[in-house]
Formats: structure tokens, sequence, C-alpha cells
């Protein structure tokens, strides 16, 4: 199958799978109201890959047999190969305006990373299995998601609590899994699933160091969502609500049977354990473009909300604009920085003693510049984005709705009190309304506290910066001086 279109895509999304929405059963997401405009966006996706002007970003040949795929799941091995990912991670994530951080350009490149990881590790059949798993998302360009977190039935310990998935059962050609995983974003509408490491596992917690891959439609399998954030209020009023919703869901498995060729990791806790550290960093190289699009177009948004409301002529608000400007370009470089730093790790490890040595005054320790962006950077920069937006648009973000605009009795009357400054009332409102989406609705809450935990418990990150080598590494030069100073 190779690519596949979008209405190939809403097809394979008929197939009987468990989802629960608000208390009901959804028998059909392909027709569940509150799912359209998410799968209009990922069906336009699959259909840009046909696309004479994109094709040559979204997709590649495999050298070895001329098929082509998505270049989400481009292995790399040189400087061209990480600037060819770049690209298709920048035009994809453009597309959806940084909106989608769980696009399946996400899992691609996540799952590269895995596979780095196991490399690196030396578990070289747990690479193969995931390799294996690779060339088939490569031949048949299936949506998939992940489910990596333990249900948070006791924050007070990083063990495994006895909810979290485990093995009850294991077969000849299999096992049968119990528990369940949060929090799974798109699952609704993806293809399959990814259940994987978060955290470490330790010595007695064998059957829940598990890593395996499912058809979302699996039998016991139970996907229970959050309340949906687009309500039908149509694109005027909600244009990210109602276009980028792409769900969120706790996964319950209920004595699901796992096939032996889907298991990737079982049992084996060096093999889960090594999963995190060693990535290579595909993912966050996706995300780093993810979020340099949403900085983006947030910069643009609120210069356009300025231009609407008068004030882009005020050096109170230009300040404002300029600094997310400036940050932009900020998001820019790393972009670039994590590109490189993505083939120069895939480089080294490659020449393994041979790696050039560094020279004096360079960083003998690897730069972790993708994961340290999502960590820290892109949290406040885009926080900052929003907060901008709200001073821009002040009251004018609670705006009335399209309905109000239409309104025989009233539209008169909008037209000649809701204008801006040579800006018809009906420009005004789309824009006001699109402010209120990305700074005030459910889908905006939702985003924030996405960005906030991106990577996970931001605590947790921190202290894992701390008890790196990098810190080290820093402060051996200010031992140095200290040491200068003593003579």
């Amino acid at each position: 199958m190779a690519i596949r279109t979008g209405e190939q895509y809403l097809k394979s999304l008929d197939d009987g799978r468990s989802v629960y929405v608000d208390g009901r059963r959804v028998e059909d997401v392909t027709t569940y109201p509150a799912f359209q405009g998410v799968l209009r966006t990922l069906a336009g996706l699959y259909d840009a890959q046909h696309d004479p002007e994109l094709a040559d970003v979204l997709t590649v040949a495999d050298p070895r047999t001329g098929q082509v795929h998505s270049t989400t799941l481009l292995e790399v091995h040189t400087l061209d190969d990480a600037r060819t990912r770049l690209r298709c991670d920048r035009l994809r994530t453009d597309l959806t305006y940084g909106m989608m951080g769980r696009l399946p350009d996400f899992m691609n490149a996540y799952l590269l990373d895995i596979r780095s990881s196991l490399l690196h590790a030396g578990k070289e059949r747990e690479a193969a299995r995931l390799g294996d798993y690779l060339e088939r998302l490569r031949r048949e360009d299936l949506a998939v998601t992940h489910t990596l977190v333990d249900p948070q039935s006791d924050r007070s310990t990083t063990d495994a609590p006895p909810e979290a998935v485990h093995v009850v059962e294991r077969r000849a050609d299999g096992m049968v899994v119990s528990g369940a995983r949060l929090l799974s974003t798109l699952a609704p509408v993806a293809n399959e699933v990814f259940v994987g490491p978060y955290v470490p596992r330790r010595p007695g917690q064998e059957d829940y160091a598990l890593a395996f891959t499912l058809p979302l439609a699996t039998d016991g399998l139970k996907i229970v969502c959050r309340q949906a954030y687009d309500r039908g209020d149509g694109l005027f009023d909600t244009p990210l609500s109602g276009r980028f919703d792409e769900g969120d869901a706790i996964l319950i498995f209920d004595e699901v049977f796992v096939p032996s060729d889907r298991i990737i990791v079982d049992g084996d806790l060096a093999a889960y354990n090594a999963v995190v550290g060693g990535a290579a960093g595909y993912g966050p190289l996706q995300g780093a473009a993810r979020s340099t699009a949403k900085l983006r177009f947030l910069t643009g948004l609120a210069t356009v909300a300025a231009r609407a409301t008068g004030r882009a002529g005020s050096p109170r608000y230009q300040e404002e604009v300029g600094e997310l400007v400036g940050l932009l370009n900020v998001a820019e470089g790393l972009l670039d920085a994590a590109t490189l730093d993505l083939h120069r790790r895939i480089e080294t490890r490659r020449l393994g003693a041979d790696a050039p040595v560094p020279g004096p005054g360079e960083p003998a320790v690897e730069s972790r510049v993708g994961i340290s962006a999502l960590t820290f950077f892109f949290p406040h920069a885009i926080a900052k984005a929003v907060e901008v937006l709200r001073l821009v648009a002040g009251s004018g973000a609670i705006a009335m709705t399209e309905g109000d605009l239409r309104h025989a009795d009233i539209a008169h009357l909008v037209e000649a009190y809701v204008h801006g400054p040579d800006v018809p009332a009906e420009r005004r409102l789309q824009v006001m309304r699109m402010v209120w989406d990305a700074t005030s609705s459910p889908f905006a809450a939702r985003q924030a506290l996405y960005e906030r935990y991106y990577t996970g418990d931001p605590i947790i990150g921190r202290v894992l910066f701390f008890n790196s080598p990098k810190t080290s590494e820093a402060e051996r030069m200010a031992e140095r001086l200290l040491a200068d100073g003593a003579r």
C-alpha cells in the first residue's frame, strides 16, 4: 500500500473498536460528530502526500525496494537525511499550525528513537522486533499512537501500581495483559497503539516491564475518552477546536491477548529501562518543529489581533509582539541545532572509538538540544505567546458568535458597533473568535496543560538534567578557575 489517501485512512477506522465518549459507546468513529474536525485534518495530511507540489517533501523512496513511504519514517544515516526529515517535519507541522502534538509523525519519530536506544544498549533482538514493525509502518502508512503512563492511583511512588498494564498469562503464542494506561492522545482516531516505557521498572516488576503494539480494535481493549472540545459550533466560532481536537483517552486492557509477533519487550528490565535514555533524537526534532510552528502561528495571530484592534501602532504592544518574534528566531535556531544534534549523535555512535575527540574548549559531553528545548524553552515561549495574545485582544476576545453576526435583526447593529479601525465587524469577530479559541476555550486550557507536560513532569525533568554528565562538565569548568585562584 505504501502511502495512503485520506479516504483510505478514514475507511481503516471503521473497525468495530470500543470507544466511549460522554458515557456513550461510539459505534463508528468516522461518523461521530465530535471527531469530524480532526478526521478531516488527518485525512488532509494523507492526501497531501499525493500533492505533486508537496510529495517530494512528505514522501521518500526506500533505496532498497524503491517503495515510497512517509518521510516521517526515514532513518537518518547522513546529514542530508536529517535535513530531509526537518523539511518534512516543518511542512507537516506548518499544515497543522503546530496545534497537534501527537500526529502520527511523533510516533514514527518516537519509534525510531526507541530502536536507536535498544541498539545503543546492545538489545539487538528487541531492536530487530521494533525494526520489523517500522518496516510494516512504511508498507501500510498506519496512524499510530502511544500510551506510556501508569494510572495515577498512587503518585507517592514511581513503582508500577497494581492497576498498571501487566502480564496475567503467558502462552506459547503470546501473552494476556490487563490494566490501564494513560494518556493516549489521538487514540480514538489512530489505527494502532504502542504500549511502552515511561518510568523505569525495578527487580520484581518484570510482569510490568512490557512494550508491545496492538490494533486499537483489539478485543478487550477499551478506549475511554475525555469530553470532546469540538462541540459542533462551526469553524468561525471555534476554528482551532473544530480542526485540531486530537482527543485523549485512557486505555483499559481487560484480559487482552498480545500475539508473540507484537511483543517488543517482555520482562527484560535492562531492555525496558534502556528505551528512554539512549534515544538518538528523532522525537525531539519532530517536537521542536511542532512547537516552532505553533509559536510562529501564535506570533502571527497576535500581530493580526493587534492590527484588528488598532494596537499595532502602539510601542507598548509592538514591544510585546516584538519579543515573540525574538523568541521565534531562537526557536528556529534551536530547530536547526536539533537537526545537527540528531545527525551528530548517530554519526558518533557509528564511529565508536574512531569518533573525533573534542578539541580544547569544546564540550566533551554530547548535547541534548531537542529535548532541552522541549523541556525548558518552548513551554515558556508558548505560554508567553498566549499571554501576549490575551494582552493584545483584551476583553475583545470575549466575543459574540457568528450567529449574532448573521441574525437579521441585529446584523446591521453588529456591523455598526463591533468593527475595528478600517476593519469590518466580520473580520474583527473572526479574529477575536480565533484568539478566544487559542487562549480561553476548553481546547486552549488543554493545550496549556499539554505544553507544560509535553515531556513529562517538568520537575522530574529538571532533576534528571541536574544528574546528567553535562552538569559535571560545567562544574569542572568552574572548579578549574577556583583551582587557578588557589595557587
